[in-house]
């Protein structure tokens, strides 16, 4: 008996545990939100609905990035990149809390599709400002 109210209570703890990541990290806090409304994040890899403007622009960041890379002295225009796609960042974050406001579920993954990419770009910048 006592054994069983420990496992239900381990079990309560791990659950709590993984909601408490989930809500702390607004990445995860993001995706649970388009979960619960039909838009399974899996599919991402598979089904991306970005425009052609949002690719161009993808390239060119890349393109930048690469240019600053190989210039020396570089950690002034690499802050300031950085700052940039933070803004970026920012800026769409807003926008899906907007959407999220509105129930535009749709309209938010196509967002949120935007905000994943700029969050792996810029820990890319990070790991080149720590070297």
């Amino acid at each position: 008996m006592f054994y069983k109210k420990k496992k239900k209570a381990l079990k309560k703890s791990i659950y709590i545990n993984k909601g408490y990541k989930i809500l702390k990290n607004p990445i995860k806090r993001m995706q649970y939100i388009l979960k619960l409304n039909g838009f399974d994040l899996k599919l991402l890899t598979i089904n991306i609905n970005l425009n052609q403007n949002f690719l161009n622009k993808q390239f060119k960041y890349y393109k930048i990035l690469n240019q600053i890379k190989t210039k020396k002295n570089n950690i002034n225009q690499i802050n300031l990149f950085y700052k940039k796609i933070n803004q970026l960042l920012k800026k769409y974050i807003k926008k899906i809390l907007e959407k999220f406001k509105n129930k535009s579920w749709k309209k938010s993954f196509i967002i949120f599709q935007k905000i994943l990419f700029l969050y792996n770009f810029k820990k890319k910048i990070r790991k080149i400002k720590s070297l």
